[in-house]
């Protein structure tokens, strides 16, 4: 990992990538090499082509304002919606019909398989609908009792 670096953003969220003795790497972009299970360490730092640059193996080690930086960026590039709750789920005719409520507000998928719902080392749940989106599930204890209820035919 290298430690002495910049990223710095301009007004239209373009990250630049600064390092002694190099030049600087202009809109590089951020990838988390385990989003799900270690989404604070291992950020791929790459080029707008798609070539690694660097790797920044924990974000912990770094400043605050590096750190916040590089978080902020992060959650505005990536679209995974966070599950609030279950309003309803049917699971009939072989596939579940999902209702929820997620950080980004109501909607409505399907999930074909019930290997698209990954259970966590966490507790947390990654759910793929048929679509091809991704949704994050918190632990059942942090569900409301509804949405527990809602999705105990899975269980």
């Amino acid at each position: 990992m290298e430690s002495n670096f910049t990223l710095q953003s301009d007004p239209q969220n373009r990250l630049t990538l600064q390092r002694p003795g190099q030049d600087d790497a202009v809109d590089v972009r951020l990838r988390r090499a385990f989003p799900w299970s270690k989404p604070g360490n291992y950020i791929s730092v790459r080029s707008s082509e798609g070539k690694e640059l660097m790797l920044i193996e924990k974000l912990d080690a770094l400043s605050p304002e590096q750190r916040e930086l590089i978080e902020r960026w992060l959650a505005d590039s990536s679209f995974i919606p966070r599950i609030v709750s279950v309003r309803e789920l049917d699971v009939r005719f072989g596939y579940q019909q999902w209702k929820v409520t997620t950080d980004r507000g109501s909607i409505e998928f399907r999930v074909q398989e019930r290997e698209d719902i990954r259970f966590l080392p966490d507790g947390r749940f990654r759910i793929k609908d048929a679509d091809g989106n991704v949704y994050e599930m918190p632990r059942l204890e942090e569900l409301d009792e509804g949405s527990r209820r809602a999705i105990e035919p899975l269980i």
